[in-house]
């Protein structure tokens, strides 16, 4: 941040000029500053309150004219109670702030990133995958995607290199996440079950009703892996006992 003079310490060979110098007279870009150090943080207090720095090893005072933008995907509200943020440094910061939602918030805005991040893939990688299949687009639409935007990067990347036709199959996702649109496929179908019997013109109980969606739900894995029970039963997050259970209490009823 602060640069240094020549001989300051052992390696400092030459003088260097920090970022803050750098930026005089235009705008400081500090990305993750929920991460930093709450010694890093004090030295920062300081220079944006005092406008001034000094390198290190020097006695010169350098007067600042920067303009700070900062950005973190941290809960500064959250840090500071947990004493990992400076409070005062925070409102330094804070005069005019800016809050991007996560992109699982941000309905199809997902599919702008995912097609621009394809676009990117396919010149690095000498691709020509052209389009997601409405399998892949349901799930990042559907996907909580705790990385946010870097993990929808990685993936799309991902799946643009194991990808052989112009299409981005369910298969070329990473697992936690195609598992994790299987399971959003089964809740739906269960859903769907159920309102489908509670609206029957035959009466049915609630106890019926959910069995029958919950051996749809198993059945339609079981289709969908080959009546390979062993596969169904860790995509459905059960055992096999679990699985045989349910089947055999919908044959009884």
């Amino acid at each position: 941040f602060f640069g240094h003079e020549k001989g300051s310490f052992t390696g400092a060979l030459y003088t260097k000029i920090g970022h803050f110098e750098m930026a005089n007279g235009g705008t400081l870009f500090l990305d993750e500053v929920g991460n930093l150090s709450y010694e890093i943080q004090a030295a920062l207090l300081r220079t944006v309150q005092e406008r001034k720095i000094k390198r290190i090893g020097s006695t010169k005072e350098i007067d600042l004219d920067v303009r700070i933008i900062v950005a973190t995907n941290e809960n500064l509200g959250d840090s500071i109670q947990k004493g990992r943020f400076r409070e005062d440094l925070y409102h330094r910061f804070n005069e005019f702030s800016i809050h991007l939602p996560p992109i699982h918030q941000r309905g199809r805005d997902i599919m702008v990133f995912a097609n621009t991040f394809l676009a990117v893939a396919n010149e690095e990688l000498n691709r020509n995958v052209i389009s997601f299949s409405p399998e892949v687009e349901e799930c990042f639409l559907t996907y909580n995607w705790p990385g946010n935007v870097r993990e929808l990067k990685n993936v799309v990347r991902r799946a643009t290199l194991l990808t052989e036709t112009d299409e981005i199959q369910l298969k070329a996702l990473p697992l936690e996440i195609s598992t994790y649109a299987k399971a959003t496929a089964i809740e739906n179908a269960v859903e769907n079950t159920i309102v489908r019997s509670a609206t029957a013109n035959k009466p049915r109980d609630l106890k019926n009703a959910a069995l029958e969606a919950e051996y749809e739900a198993i059945l339609n894995v079981l289709r969908e892996v080959n009546f390979n029970k062993t596969k169904a039963a860790k995509i459905l997050n059960i055992d096999r006992k679990t699985l045989y259970r349910v089947r055999s209490d919908f044959k009884c009823t």
